[in-house]
């Protein structure tokens, strides 16, 4: 079996931050966690800023778009403060330009005239997290069938 601090070290190993923390409790007492967890944030481990930045520049870069972001990043336990900062940062401009080149790399613009593939697009990007606002300026009214 591999010991708690090889599984560290090593990457693809499935044991978690607090898989390790129940291990090493396990084996003995420590003291107050709340006092290691304040000395990491001190020391700049812990930083619920940084991490929704981080996942909201890898997320953005999916094709994600703010309020798809903001799903994202709460179920991963961020607080509403964390992430309203971040994306206040990034601003709806961000979200304009990420949903362009989502929606160039996924379809050409002659299948975004055909009604069908106009409206799955459009689809596509609201549940990515896009505005109504920002979906309708890149794709505009659908299509007339011809």
């Amino acid at each position: 079996m591999k010991s708690p601090q090889s599984a560290i070290r090593n990457p693809q190993s499935s044991l978690t931050p607090l898989d390790y923390a129940y291990r090493l409790l396990a084996r003995r007492a420590y003291s107050e966690v709340a006092r290691t967890v304040d000395r990491l944030k001190t020391q700049g481990y812990l930083d619920d800023a940084r991490l929704a930045a981080d996942q909201t520049e890898r997320l953005r870069s999916r094709g994600f778009g703010s309020e798809g972001i903001r799903a994202k990043l709460t179920q991963k336990g961020l607080s509403s403060d964390s992430i309203g900062q971040t994306l206040e940062t990034s601003g709806e401009n961000q979200d304009l330009q990420s949903a362009q080149r989502f929606l160039a790399s996924r379809f050409s613009a002659d299948a975004l005239k055909e009604p069908q593939i106009h409206a799955r697009a459009f689809r596509l990007l609201l549940r990515r997290g896009y505005s109504q606002e920002i979906v309708e300026s890149l794709l505009g009214s659908a299509p007339e069938d011809g």
